[in-house]
């Protein structure tokens, strides 16, 4: 072959090599989710914050409530209550999330005495209000690998700040006398919760970032010993079921 006739295959076969090598040189990484987020696509969410609201229902055990129940009618059921909150959370591992919490609300109520009436007939009556706050430091379980649906459980340890009062016309029994005199209390109270929930995801960002919908059913159970006012009553236990709606933001 002559000189003229190599140069010649030479550019015919360079120029039928560079098209395969620059398709190879554009394929996207392999095991991305996205090909348009190859480049830093495999991070996830490691932080979260949460708002939620929701209601409670309680369960007292508690000679106070026995004995308010027995003469006033005003029984556990009176004080559930609405609930407002937010978490923030950490994720340790795919599975794991460390999160602590707040939560508050509060509900109040009327009472008379059953068995006594002013001379005129008319009721001898006063309110009671029970305000729980609660702070919470605990773990997320997520036992499924994360889908746009995804269930987990919680499970954590509490403190909830206590306050409960009674204002209003009260009897003594000795004299028979009607005075006008307010009773409260207020501590805090160590305990536990657990429950479980899940999570539905309304938005995805960039970098898997995402803003979720979730649904929660948690327990809550709180002891110590009644305090101040009330001390002679002994001992407390303050139970909470409920159900928490709210949005969550990972990122």
């Amino acid at each position: 072959m002559t000189p003229t006739g190599r140069i010649l295959t030479a550019l015919l076969l360079g120029c039928l090599a560079t098209p395969a090598t620059a398709d190879e040189g554009s394929q996207p990484p392999r095991n991305t989710r996205n090909p348009d987020r190859a480049q830093g696509g495999g991070s996830r969410p490691r932080y979260g914050f949460s708002a939620f609201g929701g209601f409670r229902a309680l369960q007292i055990d508690s000679a106070l409530f026995a004995a308010n129940e027995a003469d006033f009618g005003i029984t556990e059921d009176d004080f559930g209550s609405g609930r407002l909150g937010f978490e923030l959370d950490y994720s340790l591992f795919p599975m794991l999330e460390i999160l602590v919490g707040f939560d508050t609300g509060q509900a109040d109520t009327r009472g008379s005495y059953l068995d006594l009436v002013y001379a005129d007939g008319s009721e001898i009556e006063h309110s009671a209000l029970l305000s729980i706050t609660e702070y919470t430091i605990g773990a997320r379980i997520r036992p499924l690998r994360e889908r746009r649906a995804s269930p987990y459980l919680v499970i954590g340890l509490s403190r909830a700040s206590y306050e409960y009062s009674e204002l209003g016309q009260f009897v003594d029994f000795e004299t028979s006398d009607i005075f006008h005199d307010e009773f409260g209390e207020r501590q805090s109270l160590t305990g536990f919760f657990a429950g479980a929930g899940l999570d539905f995801a309304l938005v995805w960002m960039p970098f898997e970032r995402r803003m979720d919908a979730f649904g929660e059913f948690r327990y809550h159970r709180n002891q110590g010993r009644h305090v101040d006012d009330f001390s002679e009553f002994g001992d407390l236990t303050v139970a909470r079921t409920g159900v928490l709606l709210g949005f969550r933001v990972r990122f």
